[in-house]
């Protein structure tokens, strides 16, 4: 038996029996090492992987180029249909807005009025409202609330769809 395996080993159980972790440590790992030789990597193992890497970083290299040729121009012509989009969006965005609004003015009003203006409906809704005032006066806080804020709206509608001489007429 080899002189430096045995004097490793000695050393190594003599820490492991004392309870000495760390020098034992020590001691395992240089025992391992003697035993266990490590292999050397051979030249054309070597030179094959680095051939492989060139040919990867190669490959790399043009798939990255080819990317932004297709993709540099494919960015700038977005760019540019978005610069001619964006101000026929926001017009669909605002013609939608203004018609929501105009919607909602308009079920407004046709709630609070009715679905026919004769002389008898507008006596029944006062006497409905008188009613709803005596008995509770709420009611007819937020009823009146409701009224003005639709001719609020109106207004503010009129005014914003029509030119300032319009509204004034």
């Amino acid at each position: 038996m080899d002189d430096q395996l045995t004097r490793l080993y000695s050393r190594w159980s003599a820490a492991e029996g004392a309870d000495r972790d760390e020098e034992a440590d020590a001691a395992f790992r240089a025992l391992t090492e003697h035993v266990v030789p490590q292999p050397a990597v051979s030249l054309q193992f070597t030179e094959r992987t680095m051939d492989a890497i060139a040919d990867a970083m190669a490959g790399e290299a043009r798939r990255i180029a080819l990317m932004r040729k297709a993709l540099v121009p494919a960015g700038i012509a977005g760019l540019v249909a978005l610069c001619f989009a964006a101000p026929f969006a926001l017009s669909v965005i605002t013609t939608a807005l203004v018609r929501g609004l105009n919607a909602s003015v308009a079920a407004i009003v046709w709630a609070a009025t009715g679905p026919d203006l004769t002389l008898w409906s507008i006596v029944s809704s006062l006497g409905r409202a008188s009613a709803a005032f005596i008995a509770d006066p709420t009611v007819t806080i937020m009823m009146l609330a409701i009224q003005g804020i639709a001719m609020g709206a109106l207004v503010a509608l009129r005014r914003l769809l029509g030119s300032d001489r319009e509204f004034l007429e």
